[in-house]
C-alpha cells in the first residue's frame, strides 16, 4: 500500500482521464469495492475533455475544489461500510457557461443510456438550472457512488444563481413545487430564519434514481453562525440527533465560535417518505482553511473517527491512495468533513481535493 508521498505526483501534461481513473482504481482496490466497473463508469464522466492534459493552471476554474480542480473524490465512512464517491464538472471546450451546459447534458445523457441513471426529475426543472439564454456561473456537476452493494448511483448538482432571470430563493422554490415538494418550502424558511442573504441557497441536488428513497436536497452555505445554533435548527428533520456537531466542528477547525475564514455548509434532505419534512440534514465542515497542513487534518479527523467510533485506520488508508506529497507539505487536499448522527449511528465523510493547481487554496465564498 502507498504511503503520502510515493503515490506517483501529477505533472501538467499527464491528462485528466489518466489522473482519475489511476486514483479511483486505487481507492476502489483498497476498500474491496469493484475497480473495473468504477474505472468504467469514470472513464465515462470524463469523456470526451478527460483527454486534455492538466496543464499549470485551469483553463476553465470548476466550482469542485478551492483551487479549480474539476474533480474530487470523497469516502463516506459509517460503523459496517465504506462508500467511495467522485464528484466532477464536465469542463467545456469553450469558456462559458452556454458550453459549460453542453458539456454537462452530454455527461447526462451517457449516465442515462450506458448506466440506467434517471433523469425525469432533472427534464423537469431543466429549463430553471440550465436557461438559454444569459446562463452565469457553473452549470451542473455530476457525482458517482460506489457500495459494497448494488449498482454506482448517480446525482447531480445544480446552480440556484444560473441567471438573473430569478434569484436563487425563486428558483429553488419553484423547483421544489414542481418536484412535488412545494409544501418543503415552510421547513426551508423556518431553517433560514435568519433570511437568505445570512443562509444562502447554493446548490439543488438530485439523485438520479427511482423510488420513493430517491433524493432532493438544499444545500445552504451559513455566514456568521455557531455551530450549536446550526445544530439545533437540524432539530427540523426526522433523523437528526442534536448534541455533537458543536464539538465536531471545534475539533475539526480549532475554532468553536462562529468567526470563520469559510461559511459552513448544510443540506436538507427530501423524499416523498418524508413528503414536507426533511428526512435528514448533514453539516459539511471545510478543513483547509482551519490548519497549516493536512498532516494536521489528518489527525485531527483521526482522533474525531476515534472518539465517534468510525474506522480511522480506513481513512487513514484511503488517504495514502490521494495523497502526492508529504502532508506537511500543504493544505489542500482535505476540503470538507460532513457527520450526521443517525439512530445512534455515527456516519462521516470525507473529501479529498486533487490539488492538480494549488496545495494552498485560499478561502472562498465570502460574504458579498
Amino acid at each position: 500500500m502507498s504511503s503520502p508521498g510515493t503515490v506517483p505526483p501529477v505533472c501538467g501534461g499527464v491528462t485528466f482521464m489518466d489522473y482519475g481513473v489511476s486514483t479511483l482504481r486505487r481507492l476502489l482496490g483498497s476498500s474491496g469495492l469493484n475497480v473495473e466497473q468504477g474505472a468504467r463508469v469514470l472513464r465515462r464522466m470524463l469523456s470526451p475533455w478527460g483527454e486534455r492534459r492538466i496543464g499549470t493552471r485551469p483553463n476553465w476554474r470548476s466550482d469542485v475544489c478551492a483551487d479549480g480542480s474539476p474533480i474530487e473524490f470523497s469516502a463516506a465512512f459509517s460503523r459496517e461500510r465504506t462508500q467511495i464517491r467522485v464528484l466532477v464538472e464536465a469542463v467545456p471546450d469553450r469558456l462559458s457557461t452556454s458550453a459549460a451546459q453542453k458539456s454537462a447534458l452530454g455527461l447526462t445523457r451517457g449516465l442515462t443510456e450506458e448506466f440506467g441513471a434517471v433523469d425525469d426529475r432533472l427534464a423537469a426543472v431543466h429549463d430553471l438550472f440550465l436557461p438559454d439564454g444569459g446562463p452565469a456561473g457553473f452549470a451542473m456537476m455530476h457525482a458517482v457512488v460506489f457500495s459494497p452493494d448494488g449498482d454506482p448511483e448517480f446525482k447531480v448538482y445544480l446552480n440556484p444563481d444560473a441567471d438573473r432571470r430569478m434569484t436563487a430563493v425563486e428558483r429553488t422554490r419553484e423547483a421544489l413545487d414542481r418536484l412535488g415538494f412545494g409544501k418543503a418550502w415552510n421547513a426551508i424558511s423556518e431553517y433560514a430564519r435568519r433570511g437568505f442573504d445570512l443562509d444562502r441557497i447554493v446548490y439543488l441536488g438530485l439523485d438520479l434514481v427511482d423510488g420513493p428513497q430517491s433524493r432532493v436536497k438544499v444545500y445552504f452555505r451559513h455566514y456568521d453562525i455557531p455551530p450549536a445554533e446550526l445544530d439545533a435548527r437540524m432539530r427540523i428533520s426526522l433523523q437528526h440527533e442534536p448534541g455533537f456537531l458543536e464539538d465536531f466542528c471545534q475539533a475539526l477547525t480549532g475554532n468553536g465560535g462562529e468567526a470563520r475564514p469559510q461559511p459552513l455548509v448544510s443540506n436538507l434532505t427530501f423524499t416523498a417518505v418524508g413528503e414536507h419534512t426533511p428526512v435528514s440534514a448533514t453539516l459539511y465542515v471545510p478543513l483547509w482553511v482551519h490548519a497549516e497542513s493536512d498532516r494536521t487534518i489528518r489527525d485531527r479527523i483521526s482522533s474525531v473517527m476515534a472518539r465517534m467510533g468510525l474506522p480511522a485506520g480506513r481513512y487513514r488508508a484511503l488517504l495514502s491512495q490521494v495523497a502526492r506529497r508529504p502532508l506537511a507539505g500543504g493544505r489542500g487536499i482535505h476540503t470538507y468533513a460532513s457527520a450526521r448522527m443517525q439512530h445512534g449511528r455515527p456516519r462521516m465523510t470525507t473529501y479529498w481535493s486533487p490539488e492538480l493547481y494549488d496545495r494552498y487554496p485560499p478561502a472562498r465564498y465570502q460574504r458579498g
